[in-house]
């Protein structure tokens, strides 16, 4: 448990320096606030992948490090000039020790939207804030405890999902699954390939490399095999005691086969044999009926997510998300594209959409 700076007197904001990297990984795996999302890690391969500007801010009170916000300059052909925290991800915001110190590094980020002259600025934000910014209510979150066996992690699902994955074991065959990092690339292609069919377009590739880069062992591929053809796959994070799954596709002919409920179980097995003990469902959007009822069939519960926005023009908050009717005529005419040009131009999109 980080200890609390009882005044935030003597504390220093200022731009993030190379040679902070270590103190922010440190700060931030010690943080109860921080996530995978806010390692520096996850913002080296966001500037690799697509070179945003980074604009991240840290607090010091002395020597040490009391708060951080990874921040990027986004330039949108969409939404014009933004600020977001965090780019390409989930969660995001400031992380410190204190609201104090959180309402400073704010303001500071602040003075960065007028400087960079934005439209707006985004913060993620996991848990509740106590910042003065509206908030939009488009996400929920699900997390819950693994057990602390892994035979108990089949035991432990509920009874549709629990025969879901045994049904899906038992036409796959219990060796059906591999974890392997030499996988990217199969995982990379199911992703693709299900975005396409979710008239979304897919991250750039490059994403997928760098982050594997920076996470190494923290970064792990599991594909779901039938005989010999990769059928649904997915890429995870290891935070903490938590593990992460972030990216994922599947193809329809392994929706009958039970394919999802399969991989998911394999990924909470492989936690519980690595000493974890969360899991962490990631986002969904509310109205996302499909993957929003799935998790909650596997026994999550959801819990809001908070994100915030300063709108430094005033104006309505954005909504870049699917959900938005002005995107759903472009979203069907997606899916009828072939996967040959909605694979290269997602790459490309995407770097307007973070």
């Amino acid at each position: 448990m980080i200890s609390k700076v009882q005044s935030n007197s003597t504390v220093t904001i200022r731009p993030f320096r190379e040679s902070d990297y270590g103190q922010w990984e440190t700060y931030v795996r010690s943080n109860s606030s921080g996530t995978v999302f806010h390692l520096p890690q996850w913002s080296r391969a966001v500037q690799k992948a697509y070179g945003h500007q980074p604009c991240h801010l840290t607090a010091w009170q002395g020597s040490r490090m009391v708060g951080v916000l990874p921040l990027f300059l986004v330039k949108s052909m969409f939404v014009g000039r933004v600020l977001i925290s965090v780019p390409y991800a989930t969660y995001g915001g400031v992380v410190a020790d204190s609201p104090q110190i959180a309402e400073r590094i704010a303001d500071k980020a602040k003075e960065l939207c007028n400087r960079f002259a934005v439209n707006y600025m985004e913060l993620r934000n996991r848990d509740s804030s106590d910042l003065d910014l509206p908030e939009v209510g488009r996400y929920d979150t699900f997390r819950k405890e693994l057990p602390g066996h892994v035979g108990k992690v089949l035991e432990n699902l509920p009874r549709k999902a629990r025969a879901a994955a045994r049904n899906g074991l038992k036409i796959l065959g219990q060796d059906c699954t591999e974890i392997n990092p030499e996988l990217i690339d199969t995982v990379y292609d199911l992703y693709a390939y299900s975005l396409r069919r979710l008239g979304s377009p897919n991250f750039n590739k490059k994403l997928f490399a760098a982050l594997q880069e920076e996470f190494a062992d923290d970064y792990i591929c599991l594909v779901v095999w039938d005989k010999i053809k990769p059928i649904a796959g997915v890429v995870s994070f290891i935070f903490g005691d938590e593990i992460v799954p972030y990216f994922s596709g599947a193809r329809p002919c392994g929706f009958a086969k039970n394919a999802n409920n399969v991989m998911y179980l394999r990924l909470m097995e492989y936690g519980v044999n690595r000493g974890l003990k969360q899991f962490d469902f990631n986002r969904t959007r509310r109205d996302n009926r499909g993957p929003y009822d799935f998790k909650r069939h596997h026994g999550f519960e959801p819990s809001p997510l908070h994100y915030q926005f300063f709108l430094n023009n005033g104006g309505e908050l954005p909504n870049l998300s699917p959900s938005n009717r002005k995107y759903a005529l472009a979203g069907k005419v997606w899916r009828r594209m072939p996967i040959w040009f909605t694979r290269t131009a997602g790459s490309h999109l995407t770097k307007w959409i973070p």
